[in-house]
């Protein structure tokens, strides 16, 4: 019977044991470049799985991104259109040197060439209207302002909404020469006094488009080149005319004229003094800024 071979004896587990597997394990640890607290073994790290309510909330937030591109590729992304917030005006000239032919301005053709560029220029908000009659401030002629600006909610196209009441507003100033026309007379002066009165107070300058060839002709004025030659005779024209009614409420305001002087183009001589004499009324007295940019 062969003996069994004999076990090797276990050595004891001693303080110098325990150290030296310390030792070895933290030495690998520290090459691994693993963090291992003391006295517990080293796992070896796993990166967490994110929960189900992290996927699903990334889900969502990926969606409405999502949604957020494709409502923007359909509007187009555009910024609110700035609002219009000028007050403007239209003097509108009905007297017979307005006719189209012959030695007219006429007035309706130059009404409609420059007028939707004047109400997008000034970026005007409201447009008041006035009539150029024999007796422009108590002339029945009237027709409703246009908000050129209305409210509107944010489906709404907004600049094809002010095409729509710029359409509105060319309809109210023909409208409105069709009437000037019947009463006949040229007081330039009080359509001036009666658009000034229109004009809202407030911050914003008001712009005024004058479409008229400034000829001052009532029962109790006419204006007459041959009598305001000289500086003198000239300031008493002014004196007269504006002696009883008063200088029109228009200053600070910006004014446009359109059609301006046209009688006396081919005459410089003739010209020179009608411009002076109504910058004396417009600019000097009035106060107005008189602006040549729709000058035709």
């Amino acid at each position: 019977m062969t003996a069994a071979p004999a076990r090797t004896a276990r050595r004891p587990a001693t303080a110098d044991a325990f150290q030296e597997t310390a030792n070895h394990r933290t030495n690998t640890e520290r090459t691994m470049n693993v963090p291992h607290p003391p006295g517990r073994p080293h796992v070896v790290a796993v990166p967490p799985r994110r929960s189900g309510r992290f996927r699903r909330t990334a889900r969502a937030l990926a969606l409405a991104a999502s949604l957020a591109v494709s409502l923007a590729a359909v509007t187009g992304c555009t910024a609110p259109a700035e609002a219009l917030r000028t007050p403007c005006g239209l003097v509108i000239d009905g007297s017979g040197s307005g006719a189209a032919g012959g030695r007219g301005f006429d007035a309706e053709a130059k009404l409609k060439s420059t007028l939707v560029p004047f109400l997008t220029d000034r970026s005007c908000g409201t447009l008041a209207f006035a009539p150029v009659t024999r007796s422009s401030q108590t002339s029945s002629c009237r027709v409703a302002d246009v908000d050129l600006d209305p409210p509107a909610d944010e489906t709404t196209d907004r600049d094809s909404l002010r095409r729509s009441v710029r359409v509105v507003a060319i309809k109210n100033a023909l409208a409105m020469l069709k009437c000037a026309r019947t009463q006949g007379g040229s007081d330039v002066l009080g359509a001036l006094a009666r658009i000034g009165e229109a004009m809202p107070s407030g911050k914003e300058t008001p712009s005024l488009l004058v479409v008229s060839d400034f000829e001052q002709a009532d029962k109790e004025f006419t204006l007459r080149v041959s009598e305001i030659g000289t500086d003198e005779s000239r300031e008493r024209a002014v004196d007269t005319l504006l002696g009883a009614r008063g200088v029109p409420g228009i200053a600070g305001m910006d004014v446009y004229p359109v059609g301006y002087g046209m009688r006396h183009d081919a005459k410089p001589s003739d010209y020179r003094p009608f411009d002076a004499f109504w910058t004396e009324i417009l600019s000097r007295r009035a106060k107005a800024h008189v602006h040549d940019d729709y000058r035709k």
